[in-house]
């Protein structure tokens, strides 16, 4: 049986995402929708969101969607409500992810402004809330993915083969050539993956990286990819920088003067009350009779 096992191919693993493929994507959005996809792709990548988490996926998951009641906005300590003129100048924000994968439930997770005039969470942010709040009919309960084409009253949801496809684009523009994978390579986990990778090649604590991802094992090690050139980028300058260091040699349970060996002469001697603490004594040997 172990041998039919070994013989079936292997997980080929999703290559992870570098933030250069979602700057091109949001420099390709033209269309209504593109622009909403790249929205909701750069706050994927910031929180390391799995895609049912922002987008319609195909088949039933307990992970819920955020909703628009998940999104808050803080000017420093100060709470900013939804229609605040000044939302997208906000310092931080964050979402509550009300039940995940893993059975955690009312997580919230924060992330902060970037210096980026588009590759910051509270922009993209900003950007969808004020969309899904225009919206008719919309309510504290609608998706982050509802959108609706200008001049239509039809409310849409993004579907996932839609950002898919749209991810891939961006992979096969920029080229192989430059990121060492082709568009078939990509899938949905892949912004989740290059989230991991991301903070990990930035020297994010391991840590901080469970805790802002939602991993709650090591189970997140799958997402770190070691293909990735810069994984052990200073690794090899370190591993030079201590060329000699003394290792302590082991007791040798066999050396007479080790304690508690039988030979040791505080054990011959010293024995009975407070034999641990009573100094050796040299045995009595009589030179006469």
């Amino acid at each position: 049986m172990r041998g039919y096992v070994n013989s079936d191919p292997g997980e080929v693993p999703q290559q992870a995402l570098c933030s250069e493929v979602l700057e091109k994507l949001h420099n390709l959005a033209s269309s209504h929708l593109d622009k909403c996809i790249s929205s909701l792709l750069i706050t994927g990548y910031f929180f390391a969101m799995r895609s049912c988490e922002y987008c319609s996926v195909h088949g039933t998951r307990r992970t819920k969607i955020i909703r628009l009641k998940g999104i808050r906005f803080f000017l420093g300590k100060r709470l900013l409500p939804h229609n605040s003129p000044i939302l997208h100048k906000a310092t931080s924000v964050t979402l509550l992810f009300e039940y995940q994968k893993n059975d955690s439930r009312n997580e919230t997770v924060t992330a902060h402004k970037t210096y980026h005039h588009f590759m910051c969470p509270v922009l993209q942010l900003a950007a969808i809330v004020r969309r899904l709040i225009a919206m008719p009919h919309s309510t504290e309960d609608t998706p982050i993915n509802a959108y609706m084409e200008p001049g239509s009253t039809k409310l849409q949801h993004i579907k996932s083969d839609v950002i898919l496809r749209k991810l891939r684009l961006a992979v096969s523009i920029i080229g192989k050539d430059e990121l060492g994978f082709g568009p078939e390579e990509v899938g949905l986990h892949s912004l989740r993956s290059g989230a991991a990778m991301s903070m990990y090649l930035q020297g994010i604590p391991v840590y901080v990286i469970m805790l802002l991802g939602r991993w709650s094992s090591d189970a997140f090690l799958r997402y770190i990819r070691r293909n990735v050139q810069e994984f052990s980028k200073g690794v090899s300058q370190k591993m030079i920088a201590s060329p000699l260091y003394f290792t302590v040699p082991s007791a040798d349970l066999e050396d007479p003067r080790a304690p508690n060996h039988r030979l040791n002469l505080s054990q011959r001697v010293n024995c009975g009350r407070n034999a641990d603490t009573a100094p050796a004594v040299a045995t009595r040997i009589a030179l006469w009779a």
